[in-house]
């Protein structure tokens, strides 16, 4: 039976979030000191921001960011946002032995649910990284989640897969069934990150046309350092300048903005 969360139902866009600090990214970011960002700001930006939307996000929350700011956890919460597992540390699945990755997938999951007080059910790999094996949805399903949003259909040099996935689908494994939610593409990803930072914004706005006239439902994705303006030039002296630098703060300052335009374009009149 195919599971989907609330708020994919509920929305002509599925708006998500993974919580995890900036040093977490798997693009090698090294900060020559600790970086001085101040998240629950950037969080309650969100909240306010999706509270003008009337839309509420799906919060994909590091374990280890949740230990360290329960309270910013809570407050998504209290504000309607679905909490859902991020994994432990923000490392390359793929990069861990199964069990170690299975047994920090649990522990995550339990430091979400003592602190909201409620069932995690949703889950998804950091930096998409998880091998798309059965073993691994089979873990998840034993684990208690329901649906994950791992699968991104799109080959890169560290993560993605070859076939173009464009609805959710069931995975049937010994355990139960568990949903995959795919990120969509329209021959290139374009729905988050990076990628809809850089990419022209007519271009974009065409792209989530296609898929909604399509029939399919996109999936936008953002992180908490991608919603602070002037990053680009903020932390040029306190990291290191290279592609990582380049790939994680450049153009930050386009994501709300873009976000802002097409929840209006195509969510107006419809939430």
């Amino acid at each position: 039976m195919m599971y989907l969360p609330y708020n994919y139902t509920k929305y002509p866009i599925w708006l998500t979030i993974d919580v995890e600090e900036v040093e977490d990214a798997n693009f090698g970011i090294t900060p020559k000191h600790p970086l001085r960002i101040d998240y629950a700001a950037i969080i309650n930006k969100w909240i306010v921001f999706c509270q003008k939307h009337n839309i509420s996000s799906t919060a994909f929350v590091l374990g280890s960011f949740a230990k360290k700011y329960p309270h910013i956890i809570k407050a998504l919460h209290k504000n309607g946002h679905e909490i859902a597992c991020h994994g432990l540390r923000h490392e390359l699945v793929y990069n861990l032995p199964f069990d170690e990755w299975q047994r920090e997938t649990q522990d995550a999951k339990k430091i979400l649910e003592d602190i909201i007080g409620q069932e995690v059910i949703g889950y998804r790999a950091p930096s998409w990284s998880m091998p798309f094996e059965k073993k691994y949805y089979e873990a998840l399903v034993a684990s208690g989640f329901r649906f994950t949003s791992t699968y991104f259909p799109f080959k890169t040099y560290m993560y993605g897969n070859s076939i173009d996935k464009k609805s959710p689908f069931v995975i049937t494994t010994p355990a139960g069934t568990i949903t995959e939610i795919p990120l969509l593409k329209n021959i290139i990803p374009f729905s988050g990150g990076f990628y809809m930072r850089v990419l022209p914004f007519f271009l974009i706005q065409r792209l989530f046309a296609n898929l909604i006239n399509q029939g399919h439902k996109p999936i936008i994705y953002t992180h908490p350092y991608e919603l602070l303006p002037h990053l680009f030039t903020r932390f040029r002296k306190d990291v290191k300048l290279d592609v990582a630098y380049f790939l994680t703060f450049f153009a930050v300052e386009n994501s709300l903005q873009r976000f802002d335009k097409i929840l209006k374009q195509f969510c107006k009149d419809k939430i």
